[in-house]
């Protein structure tokens, strides 16, 4: 397994996962994955790393033209279906303590892992965890999928899952942070 905290994905159209690892490497070290379009990384400060991109953006830089969505993830993990959810689980935890009330989704996007527990099912057994242990803090969530506060994302690719937290304030100063 490699290392990596940054799950990127390029433009679908010919040519542009080449030209966007060329641009992402002189940021950190990324690599291609066996899945379309997608690639992942390890830069050693998120914030430096999406304001270099934004800046660069800004800047009309070419390459970053391919970017589709970055999704920044500050936990990774190697799974099997059977301990999936619970290592989900695991991994959300330890983001609960930079969750504050508000409004919250969780959003779980699969490559691979066929066998496991459908995604809509796993979304939900982790949101309600995330909510139980936000209310168990004195904090209190409600769901929204429109502008939320906080989103809980995992990004699997085959065995492995990258978990992070995206907030609005990460949402609004960075476009390119997003989920699906």
């Amino acid at each position: 397994m490699r290392k990596w905290n940054i799950l990127a994905t390029a433009v679908p159209e010919p040519g542009s996962m080449h030209a966007l690892l060329g641009a992402l490497n002189s940021y950190g070290k990324f690599h291609a994955t066996p899945f379309k379009y997608v690639c992942t990384g390890w830069v050693e400060d998120h914030e430096q790393f999406l304001a270099a991109l934004l800046e660069a953006s800004h800047a009309g830089k070419t390459r970053i033209a391919h970017l589709g969505r970055i999704v920044p993830v500050s936990r990774v993990f190697s799974a099997t279906s059977e301990t999936f959810l619970g290592q989900l689980k695991d991994a959300a935890t330890a983001l609960v303590e930079n969750i504050g009330s508000g409004t919250c989704f969780v959003r779980v996007e699969r490559r691979g892992m066929p066998e496991a527990a459908h995604s809509p099912e796993i979304e939900h057994a982790l949101a309600d965890h995330v909510f139980a242990l936000v209310e168990a803090r004195g904090g209190s969530l409600r769901t929204s999928f429109a502008d939320p506060d906080f989103i809980v994302v995992a990004e699997t690719l085959d065995t492995e899952c990258g978990v992070g937290l995206i907030t609005r304030d990460m949402r609004t100063r960075f476009p390119f942070v997003r989920v699906r």
